[in-house]
């Protein structure tokens, strides 16, 4: 099962409807009730990424996690994923991140959660973006390796399959 954060924005909202599509058990995790529109197949389930503790209903049963960036606890919210038994994580982030510019919010808090993610000691690999277009196709395509078991994804962490 993998969660996807983020699931009614451009990225996420495809990476469902590519998840889906292939069969794979997908929960879609949303602040609000209901469907929000989701393709046939996804779980929408509740929580807020604001608060580690509410995740863990939704983290029940899952092994994949895509990842927002930029919450104020993501230490909390890697030891939610870990302790429920998450083993890999897949962390959206900018291509910022690679400026080195920490006066920048943006790239601040992109770099801030890249940091975590890779403390977790949790499988990982991180998506930098730069552009997502309306459609967010660009981006969600190099993330269909997280539905892949048996494909490693090339710039993952040596642990990441």
């Amino acid at each position: 099962m993998i969660l996807v954060t983020g699931a009614t924005g451009n990225v996420g909202r495809e990476l469902l409807r590519q998840l889906a599509q292939a069969g794979q058990p997908v929960r879609a995790l949303t602040r609000g009730d209901g469907q929000a529109g989701f393709p046939p197949g996804v779980q929408a389930v509740p929580g807020d990424l604001n608060d580690p503790a509410s995740l863990r209903p939704a983290l029940q049963g899952v092994t994949g996690v895509f990842l927002l960036p930029g919450y104020p606890d993501m230490p909390g919210i890697l030891a939610e994923a870990r302790q429920a038994g998450v083993t890999r994580m897949v962390q959206l982030s900018g291509s910022s991140v690679g400026t080195g510019d920490m006066d920048n919010a943006v790239t601040r808090y992109m770099t801030e959660t890249e940091e975590a993610v890779r403390a977790s000691g949790l499988a990982w690999i991180t998506r930098r973006l730069g552009h997502v277009p309306p459609s967010g196709r660009s981006g969600a395509s190099g993330l269909r390796c997280l539905a892949a078991r048996a494909r490693p994804c090339p710039t993952a962490c040596p642990s990441f399959r």
